[in-house]
């Protein structure tokens, strides 16, 4: 009797319907965080980077050091081969199923010594802990979340998709458990839920990010992330590597600022009355990298356009804030704030450590150039002489209150220079396996960054959230 219950116990766990299921779903239901990582090694889309990790040397880099470090251990690094999901309970207790690699999965039913079948898995507990394999699948929960999983309540359904995503709900009452402020508390209490997602496609990547609040808890707060206003057209300004336009109501986050900060007895240096509520942010080339870094642009290359609605009262609040940041970025005895006369229409200003700032006064913008190359751009060439640009532009809603558009490829390329000397000293090592690692490193680098284009995202308000959507090119092959 006893042997054929064994055979039983175990045609149910080879058979285990588990197999065809989702992962997420197979989750119990009341989660307040999860994170999902789907079975992105098969993805016919990333075949060719794959042949590329291969091809740098990296992949057998990382396997032989991994190897030398983790012994077998080593391979139970393919627990997600296959695919991952784990979600957070508000009680504390967690839920984790991942699809593991044969070799890891090898490794896992080797360190099972005391398991037994329950419901098609072969199950081990501690006093704290739950975990169990299936044929291919494996769970690891605390006791309530196992009981309730292998009770088969199950059914969890995730508030956003894609082949990678995460999710979280802040806790109920974590302002009183943290003993925050009454008025950090009240925003954090207005937020409900942020997530984000991310999908391959035949051209790229989409992400969608959710940001989700009640406005009634913190009408401030809500109406500075979910503005009504429309921000101005990119097209109208120079282009770079990248661009991005929004509605930011300054003088409303300056109350909400000041608001927050008088809970800590501290003051806001500066009025924003003066400021609208649209901006744009422009990133352009600087000068070739030679791997020292922003040194001469600690701020790096960019134009921020401001609205101004009083131009000398913004421009009195601009100085007293960049004269605050010089006081605060340089040491005592080693210069501070300093005007530096005329570029062009643009003045100039010394920012001790972080070097020159240039700005001007339009009619309705305040304009500040971070860098000499940021200054040049300011004219030329706009966004909408560009036919890519006019591409991407169209896939933007007229409800949007944010958009961007860049080249992914460039600003990527031109890092490597910075990363190629950074990384010695970031593992602190100059020897030959650091040199190995660095080359290897770049190799990859270079052929991941050469697949790379352009991107677009745009931000819309739909009801008490804010989403981001987004798409970016790759060539796969």
């Amino acid at each position: 009797m006893k042997s054929l219950i064994r055979w039983i116990s175990w045609a149910l766990l080879l058979l285990s319907p588990a197999l065809g299921q989702n992962l997420v779903s197979l989750a119990p239901a009341g989660a307040i965080a999860g994170f999902y990582l789907g079975e992105l090694g098969n993805s016919p889309y990333l075949k060719g980077i794959g042949e590329d990790w291969r091809q740098s040397g990296l992949e057998a880099w990382v396997r032989r050091n991994l190897e030398k470090e983790l012994g077998q251990s080593s391979d139970l690094l393919g627990l997600a081969q296959g695919g991952a999901f784990a979600a957070l309970y508000p009680d504390g207790g967690f839920f984790f199923i991942s699809k593991p690699s044969a070799r890891a999965m090898q490794a896992i039913r080797a360190e099972i010594k005391k398991a037994k079948p329950e419901n098609g898995w072969l199950v081990e507990r501690s006093a704290d802990m739950a975990s169990g394999v299936s044929r291919e699948l494996v769970f690891i929960a605390t006791p309530k979340q196992a009981k309730l999983f292998l009770g088969n309540q199950r059914g969890l359904r995730a508030p956003i998709s894609g082949d990678l995503f995460f999710w979280a709900e802040p806790p109920k009452n974590l302002d009183l458990e943290l003993g925050l402020p009454p008025r950090l508390g009240l925003t954090l209490a207005s937020l409900k839920r942020i997530g984000v997602g991310l999908k391959l496609t035949a051209g790229g990547y989409t992400t969608e990010a959710r940001l989700e609040v009640d406005r009634n808890t913190d009408p401030a707060f809500g109406n500075l992330l979910l503005p009504r206003e429309r921000p101005w057209e990119l097209g109208e300004f120079p282009a770079g590597y990248s661009g991005g336009v929004g509605v930011l109501d300054l003088p409303a986050a300056g109350r909400y600022l000041s608001s927050l900060l008088s809970d800590f007895e501290a003051k806001l240096g500066f009025d924003l009355r003066a400021f609208g509520t649209r901006y744009a942010l422009i990133t352009v080339p600087g000068p070739r990298s030679s791997g020292v870094g922003n040194l001469e642009a600690p701020l790096g290359h960019q134009l921020i356009y401001l609205e101004v609605k009083d131009a000398a009262t913004a421009e009195a609040n601009f100085l007293a804030a960049v004269q605050s940041l010089a006081a605060f970025a340089t040491p005592e005895g080693q210069g501070g704030f300093k005007v530096a006369g005329l570029e062009g229409n643009f003045k100039g200003l010394e920012v001790g450590l972080l070097g020159k700032l240039y700005y001007r006064l339009d009619a309705d913008k305040l304009v500040i150039a971070t860098s000499k190359a940021a200054l040049e751009a300011a004219t030329g060439k706009l966004w909408k002489e560009h036919p890519a640009y006019q591409r991407f532009r169209v896939t933007v809603p007229r409800n949007a209150v944010a958009y961007s558009f860049g080249d992914q490829k460039g600003p990527a390329l031109d890092s490597l220079a910075t990363l190629r000397q950074s990384i010695p000293q970031t593992i602190g090592s100059d020897d030959k396996e650091s040199k190995e690692l660095t080359d290897r490193l770049m190799n990859f680098l270079e052929r991941l960054y050469g697949r790379l284009g352009n991107s677009i995202s745009y931000s819309v308000v739909e009801g008490n959230a804010l989403v981001s959507r987004s798409f970016g090119e790759v060539r796969w092959r």
